[in-house]
């Protein structure tokens, strides 16, 4: 890795310690939700894969095959897979788009629900006890601050793609 993508420019100021401190927080909860979701997969004998496809589904109301594919990064072939899988298992259906008969849309089932509800009403449970520790501004301020961290995320991963296009890989 050379020194221009591993670290900051030496004319960048130094992060301030609560910054810092914040990304290591920030990095260290990525990880524990990987195992969280790593031990509910085990919990519920589902491919990890699955479990994030059925998050991406319901978070936005259902979805396309390829928009599926687009944001968990999977080939169409191996989504496909997925979705046959989970339609096995009775999570989800395909439904035919009443405007366009040729597209499809994936809604997740009540079974799915019932998953996600024993799956993130754990952790929601958990994370409630935290956050109901701070008034509302405090709340309205941390999500600001949580988006345009996603948004952050969202542009690095952009970034580093285009770095590997670059250099020829996928």
């Amino acid at each position: 890795m050379s020194r221009a993508t591993s670290d900051p420019a030496p004319s960048d100021p130094a992060p301030s310690a609560a910054s810092a401190d914040l990304v290591r927080e920030l990095r260290s909860f990525s990880g524990e939700i990987e195992r969280y979701i790593a031990q509910m997969s085990h919990v519920h004998t589902m491919h990890r894969t699955d479990l994030t496809a059925l998050a991406l589904v319901m978070d936005h109301g259902g979805a396309s095959p390829g928009e599926i594919s687009q944001g968990l990064g999977l080939s169409p072939s191996a989504t496909s897979a997925m979705l046959d899988r989970l339609e096995s298992a009775g999570h989800v259906r395909r439904a035919r788009v009443e405007s366009d008969r040729r597209s499809v849309r994936v809604e997740v089932t009540d079974s799915a629900r019932a998953v996600g509800g024993s799956m993130f009403g754990i952790l929601a449970r958990h994370m409630r006890a935290v956050l109901d520790d701070h008034d509302e501004a405090d709340l309205v301020a941390m999500a600001s601050l949580m988006e345009q961290i996603n948004g952050a995320a969202r542009a690095a991963r952009d970034e580093a793609g285009r770095a590997a296009e670059d250099r020829g890989g996928n």
